[in-house]
């Protein structure tokens, strides 16, 4: 009896231990799936996120009212459809060096007989475009919203066409340099796609100019 025991014990070992075999197996095989989806989740997270486009350079096209601060006379506008061209280059993630090309439409006046004589103004129209140079520093409010400040100067072209009271006509252009601030809100739309709306003033005292707009941007 003892000799037979001890051969039966002797037997189920091999099986013993290739049941544990087999076990350990079945636990690395269920347990290899769950590991590479751990491995491979900060990847694919990564991949998911919003990455810089790759040459940091953006451009985009805005539109709305402009409006001009000058002396009126009887009668004049203060207010046109207006826009801007605008473009940049990222310097940092926050921040961009940027140019704005901003076009203000056509405004007129026209003086009574009095003040025409007092100003050598019976009418006059006026239409103005401005080159802008400066920064533009974004902070990011909330998920896909972001505020953007701007600071610089412009270069202002005033077109400018004068009716003189003795009948006769004139045009002139004039260039001038003044400082230029400004403020938006933008939403992100898509990775390299965005919605802005925008505020810019050109401060040149009694010929500042204000455009408030909307519009578009990409970055490439």
């Amino acid at each position: 009896m003892g000799a037979g025991t001890a051969l039966s014990s002797t037997e189920d070992r091999p099986f013993t231990m290739s049941k544990t075999v087999s076990r350990t197996v079945s636990k690395l095989a269920a347990a290899l799936p769950v590991a590479l989806a751990l491995a491979s989740a900060p990847g694919f997270a990564q991949v998911m996120q919003p990455q810089s486009a790759p040459l940091g350079v953006y451009g985009g096209i805005n539109a709305g009212i402009g409006v001009y601060e000058w002396d009126c006379g009887t009668s004049c506008g203060r207010t046109s459809f207006s826009g801007k061209l605008f473009g940049g280059k990222r310097l940092t993630p926050g921040l961009a060096a940027e140019v704005n090309y901003m076009f203000f439409g056509r405004v007129d006046n026209a003086n009574n007989a009095g003040l025409a004589a007092q100003t050598n103004i019976a009418a006059e129209d006026r239409k103005v475009t401005a080159l802008t140079l400066g920064i533009n520093w974004e902070v990011e409010l909330l998920h896909h919203f972001t505020n953007h400040l701007r600071a610089g100067f412009a270069r202002v072209k005033r077109d400018q066409d004068i009716d003189r009271p003795d009948g006769s006509f004139e045009s002139s252009t004039s260039y001038r340099t003044a400082p230029y601030v400004g403020a938006g809100l933008s939403f992100r739309v898509a990775r390299d796609i965005r919605m802005n709306t925008s505020f810019d003033y050109i401060v040149d005292g009694k010929s500042s100019l204000y455009l408030f707009s909307v519009g578009g941007s990409m970055e490439f």
